[in-house]
This record gives C-alpha cells, sequence and structure tokens, in this order.
C-alpha cells in the first residue's frame, strides 16, 4: 500500500520499503526494505528483506523512517486503519518496528499508545527541539492529528476536526526553525498546513477550503526558498499546487 525511500542498512544509499496491506497473499500482513542494487537499471533482481513478519494487521497504510531510539539505526514507522473491511479485527493502530544490529532480519515491532480508527500516516520528526525524534500521525479514515512525544510516547492533538486526513508531510513551512505540517483532509475538503510555535503546540491555518486528497508534496515549486503544497486532488480532480506567501 505504501512506498518509501531511506537507507536502512546504512551504506549511504537509498533503499525501497514497502508494505502490504492485505491479509493474504505472498506477504500477508508484512512489510519489506529492497536493497536497491548499484546499477538498478540492470535486470539484477533487488535483494528483498522482511522487516515486519506478519505482525502488521489490520489494513496497514503509509510508512516513515527515523532513528527513534537514538542508536544509530534506521527505525521504521507504519499504521493500520482498522475499520469495516479489516476482518481480522486488529487494526486501528500506530507502531514503529526497531532495527536490530542486522538489518535484514525481522525487526521489533512496538506499539504506540491509544486505538486510532481509521490509523494511516505516521511520520518521525523533532516536533519540540528536544534533539529526540518525536511522530507526527494522522487518521486518514478517522478525524484529526495528532503527535506522540518521545520517549514515552505522550500523545497530544493536532487537530481535532478535520475529516479523511489521508495524506501528512512534515518540514518547516514558516521558515522559523521547527518543525510544521501539512495534510488536505478528503471528506472536510480543507487544505489545512499546522503551525508549531516550538514546543508542540500546533494552531492550524487553511490552505483552501475547497480541496480534497489523497497526497500531498512539501517541495519548493517556485525556487523562491520557502515550502509550497503540491497536492493530488483525487476527489476534486485536479492537481495542484499552492503558493507559500512567505516569500
Amino acid at each position: 500500500h505504501g512506498v518509501l525511500k531511506a537507507d536502512v542498512n546504512g551504506d549511504g544509499k537509498l533503499d525501497l520499503l514497502a508494505n502490504s496491506g492485505q491479509p493474504t497473499g505472498k506477504f500477508p500482513n508484512s512489510a519489506v526494505w529492497l536493497d536497491i542494487p548499484k546499477n538498478p537499471k540492470t535486470d539484477q533482481r533487488w535483494k528483498r528483506y522482511v522487516f515486519a513478519k506478519e505482525d502488521a494487521p489490520g489494513l496497514s497504510h503509509y510508512l516513515g523512517a527515523g532513528d527513534l531510539n537514538g542508536d544509530g539505526r534506521l527505525d521504521i514507522t507504519l499504521a493500520a486503519k482498522g475499520g469495516p473491511q479489516d476482518k481480522s479485527g486488529k487494526g486501528e493502530w500506530f507502531a514503529w518496528w526497531e532495527a536490530g544490529e542486522d538489518p535484514t532480519k525481522p525487526f521489533k515491532k512496538h506499539r504506540l499508545p491509544g486505538t486510532h480508527a481509521g490509523a494511516t500516516n505516521i511520520m518521525p520528526a523533532d516536533v519540540n527541539g528536544d534533539g529526540k525524534l518525536d511522530i507526527i500521525a494522522s487518521r486518514g479514515h478517522g478525524t484529526g492529528l495528532i503527535w506522540y512525544e518521545n520517549p514515552e510516547w505522550k500523545i497530544h492533538d493536532i487537530n481535532t476536526d478535520l475529516l479523511s486526513s489521508h495524506c501528512l508531510q512534515v518540514g518547516d513551512i514558516d521558515g522559523d526553525g521547527d518543525i510544521d505540517a501539512v495534510t488536505c483532509a478528503y471528506l472536510s475538503r480543507k487544505a489545512a498546513w499546522f503551525e508549531n510555535d516550538g514546543k508542540g503546540k500546533f494552531t492550524t491555518h487553511i490552505i483552501h477550503d475547497d480541496q480534497a486528497a489523497y497526497d500531498i508534496r512539501l517541495v519548493d515549486m517556485d525556487a523562491d526558498g520557502d515550502l509550497d503544497a503540491l497536492i493530488a486532488g483525487q476527489q476534486s480532480k485536479n492537481v495542484v499546487w499552492y503558493e507559500n506567501p512567505l516569500k
């Protein structure tokens, strides 16, 4: 269901991560990473390693990556929406997988606190500026966004009313040196960004009040030095970018 680029094995090259959101098939309820060969254009098959071995049930959605426990290894985050389509009844969670000494072996799963109907997006980021990676997450088939504070994983609300924030990106949107977040909620039909005060308290700003999307990116589209919002508007049937007014 999800694909992500990250250097999983620490060799200085990007690898690919992917997860199966389904309970059947070759890799049921699992997630893998693929070691990209030196020349990815050859016919050589990429080596594949299962890091979440049948311990990601409940219709898993999107991936994130970062060193969450400060041991120098890349850990991986994942969310599962659950809901009526989840016949296992084991979804509605956010979790992270702790990398061991050998990244080719399955990682250790840590489920984060709470039950989260519609959990989809999960991204590591240092929200409060303490040097540790926290986690920002959205319930793309549910309501609202939250962040988890490392190391106790205390839950803090970012937004409690946006419906189906099925996309999430993080970055310094207002140029003040801390991490903000951006989403587009397809049932609320609102694109919004969330201003961080540097300590983890967020203020919601509406970018557009008639925009729906399944995916979003923060990109400096006009090369003026700030981050703009690039949106794939599935329900609104458009691909559009919103210019950051900072510059």
